[in-house]
């Protein structure tokens, strides 16, 4: 090796030992450059931790309206969808049901809230009781909206309303006399009406007779009495309307009640 090339490996070493840094300041380069690097750690820890946060939120929020959706879906829409049709039909039927039952509870509404009966006082009257006379006291009733005018025995003084009859009836409730109104029909449509009520229920011990109007009362009317057990009816066309009169009694209280019929039929008037 020559001269020259001593001298220039020597300025290079020389140049190289100038070039190294001072180990403080080595170490100080090394110190801030973990801190950069912890730094970049860290905001990569939160860039992550926020799109993470991000992603939740939307899960949840997306979960939230599905829930809303279907429980939206679930009170509008019927639980099973192919019972529908049916389920419309019954409806229907039973609507209509329903509006032929409303119609028919109001006419029988209407019928016991028309007729209702007044009393119009009070007279002294005679009739045969044990085979002597006796008198008694009778009720003047008035039966509306008809104007019908009766007249009923103490001995019936308790009466109800039902189903569009007058009941009167005794204290032991063992004989009544129930009054009806029946408008717009005909003596002899009711009369086969009434005698079906005691077919084969009672054995018939007077045919039907029929009172021309002013024997009894100012109508034309048809009765009929029955044994088994003591019952019958009276049947009067008042105008257009027909009055149904029907009783029952026991035997024990039958001993005046063929004088207090008469008395009730005599005092018919309108």
């Amino acid at each position: 090796m020559n001269f020259n090339e001593d001298e220039l490996q020597k300025e290079l070493k020389e140049l190289k030992t100038s070039v190294s840094l001072d180990p403080q300041k080595k170490e100080s380069m090394k110190n801030a450059i973990r801190k950069h690097a912890k730094k970049k750690r860290k905001r990569k820890k939160l860039k992550q931790s926020a799109i993470w946060f991000s992603t939740a939120a939307v899960l949840f929020i997306c979960g939230v309206l599905l829930v809303n959706t279907i429980n939206s879906n679930q009170s509008v829409l019927p639980a099973d969808d192919h019972d529908q049709p049916e389920n419309k039909a019954n409806t229907g039927d039973t609507g209509k049901e329903a509006a032929d039952s409303g119609q028919e509870g109001d006419t029988d509404d209407t019928a016991s809230q028309q007729i209702s009966v007044s009393e119009q006082g009070t007279e002294t009257q005679t009739i045969m009781l044990e085979g002597t006379e006796k008198e008694t006291t009778v009720t003047n009733y008035s039966l509306e909206p008809y104007g019908i005018y009766y007249q009923m025995d103490e001995f019936l003084g308790n009466y109800t309303i039902d189903e569009g009859a007058v009941r009167h009836y005794s204290d032991d409730d063992n004989a009544w006399i129930r009054l009806e109104v029946i408008e717009d029909v005909s003596l002899d449509d009711v009369v086969s009406d009434v005698q079906s009520d005691y077919s084969g229920d009672a054995s018939e011990t007077e045919e039907s007779a029929e009172t021309p109007p002013g024997e009894e009362n100012p109508y034309h009317g048809i009765g009929q009495h029955f044994s088994s057990p003591p019952q019958g009816y009276y049947v009067y066309q008042i105008e257009e309307n027909v009055l149904v009169i029907q009783y029952e009694y026991v035997i024990a209280a039958g001993d005046g009640m063929g004088s207090r019929l008469q008395a009730l039929r005599e005092s018919i008037s309108q």
